[in-house]
């Protein structure tokens, strides 16, 4: 690792997402009963919060399942789906309008605003929408409450809405968010139809170049939140290729549905935009996997993602429901969620300063996030499953560290759900064995509740040290894999390698405060 770059060097964009009044209504929810310049108040309080965190770009849902009217001009109102303030009628009255509240306080700050659309959002009440309930023609068969692109009529009807977005509000640009739902055609039509997206994206960017000729500005940025895989990608009729050769996007934010992915290949997507403007932000989320009840990332977890990203070429980081990590709607048992607004914004600054993140430990998570197949159609189920008729199995995980750098010292650590005690494990990385007295193997056989990660019977723990300084590590700098062979003793039926871990714990002579333990430098 190179530390000698100065901190100015390495700093990184933020550019964070917000849901249609999310985090509006995750701030009022506790303050009830506000007058309408309270209101406005707290809006710009918001605002405020983010300019001193760092953020740099703010991009706000305003369309979501066809929803939108813009007769009223009030979008943060009539999109969200279940926020209305108390004091709706007043602002209506007086003519505040908070979505405009917002870009003015963005553009006092010199934070360009971005307003986003989500492109198939099919969340329950989708089949409330009254646009989905009146073209039956144009719904997407497969997945309930969405909408198939290859109708030109959905199409259009997008641009006429962007056409009067740009007529009410002074944007800075859009964002389209393709991963609320991911999909927009049939599976098997996808590719086939990749053109008309790609058309469509190209009607958006003349648009909002008209746009910025008018208003004498700089060219209006349009971004797009697609999966974190290529291949994702293109199975769904995205072609992000000739989308940034063609010069129609500004940026790429590779993304999982709801979790953050530490092998996401950002090298991919920054590969396509090499000799070009556009920038690559992938997405950070709170979420480690689905089904954790404990799933939200905290700080350390939160450097391993952005020291992945930042070493294979990403330009920032765009975090996604971020308002999970105060908002008490999440387990109220988890220890982190006494991170609350605005003080976890803290940790956005922290990530955007890529010197900041190498001074400080390290906490890499290889959970399963989807074990039931992916919202994009993929298999992201990343366990190890092992049964008498194979015994072996491998586990792929990217740890962009250098263990050969004496300032480092890591330990891996995964459970084995249903290991019985008279069973043994070998354990390779990277097609080394792992001599025996590295390992520390700890019986649990209570197991653990979903209050303790994903619920399990039974399990062992097995822990793996590294020295500092080991040349060649075992651990290598980048794509790693875990094998592990199991050798039953007088159990049988089957063995889940599951919640792979990885702990770099960075020397106190790297760090600004030294005397803190592992994982307490929040």
């Amino acid at each position: 690792m190179n530390h000698s770059q100065s901190t100015s060097d390495c700093k990184r964009h933020m550019l964070i997402n917000w849901d249609g009044g999310s985090i509006e209504r995750g701030m009022l929810n506790h303050r009830q009963g506000l007058a309408p310049a309270d209101m406005v108040c707290m809006i710009e309080e918001i605002v405020d919060e983010h300019a001193r965190a760092g953020v740099d770009t703010y991009v706000h849902v305003v369309f979501a399942q066809f929803r939108a009217n813009l007769s009223r001009l009030k979008l943060l109102q009539t999109v969200s789906r279940d926020w209305k303030p108390d004091c709706q009628e007043e602002l209506d009255q007086e003519g505040i309008d908070l979505t405009g509240i917002l870009i003015d306080r963005c553009r006092y700050h010199g934070i360009p605003f971005l307003a986003c659309l989500r492109m198939n959002d099919r969340h329950s009440d989708s089949v409330e929408a009254e646009f989905w309930k009146a073209h039956p023609e144009w719904r997407l068969e497969a997945y309930r409450g969405g909408l198939d692109y290859r109708h030109e009529g959905v199409r259009d009807t997008l641009l006429a809405f962007i056409d009067e977005l740009l007529g009410a509000y002074d944007l800075d640009g859009l964002e389209f968010d393709y991963m609320r739902w991911c999909h927009v055609f049939d599976p098997a039509e996808a590719e086939g139809h990749a053109g008309l997206l790609t058309e469509m994206t190209a009607q958006t960017r003349a648009r909002l170049d008209a746009c910025a000729a008018k208003g004498g500005r700089d060219r209006m940025p349009l971004g797009v939140r697609i999966p974190q895989t290529l291949e994702e990608c293109r199975a769904l009729g995205f072609d992000v290729a000739t989308w940034v050769k063609q010069g129609l996007v500004d940026y790429l934010v590779p993304s999982d549905f709801f979790c953050t992915d530490l092998n996401t290949p950002v090298e991919d997507f920054v590969a396509l935009t090499k000799g070009t403007l556009c920038r690559v932000y992938p997405a950070i989320h709170p979420l480690i996997g689905r089904g954790y009840e404990l799933g939200l990332m905290e700080s350390t977890h939160y450097r391993a993602a952005a020291h992945n990203f930042y070493a294979r070429g990403a330009h920032g980081l765009s975090p996604y429901n971020y308002m999970y990590t105060w908002d008490k709607r999440r387990n109220p048992w988890y220890m982190g969620s006494g991170l609350r607004w605005p003080a976890a914004l803290g940790t956005l600054r922290e990530l955007s300063d890529l010197e900041q993140v190498r001074r400080h430990d390290r906490h890499y998570l290889f959970h399963t996030m989807w074990d039931e197949g992916a919202p994009t159609g993929a298999d992201k189920d990343c366990r190890i499953h092992l049964d008498a008729a194979q015994p072996t199995g491998m586990q792929r995980f990217r740890l962009c560290e250098d263990l050969t750098d004496s300032s480092l010292r890591a330990v891996l650590q995964f459970k084995a759900d249903g290991l019985d005690a008279s069973d043994d494990v070998e354990i390779s990385l990277n097609g080394r064995t792992v001599p025996s007295p590295r390992i520390t193997r700890v019986a649990h056989p209570e197991g653990q509740t979903k209050y303790e990660g994903r619920p399990m019977a039974s399990f062992a723990l097995f822990l793996i040290d590294f020295p500092r300084g080991e040349n060649p590590p075992m651990l290598l700098d980048g794509d790693n894999e875990l094998s592990v062979t199991w050798c039953p003793g007088n159990s049988g039926g089957a063995v889940t390698v599951d919640e792979l871990e990885v702990y770099v714990y960075v020397s106190d002579d790297l760090r600004p405060d030294v005397g803190q333990g592992f994982g307490l430098d929040a």
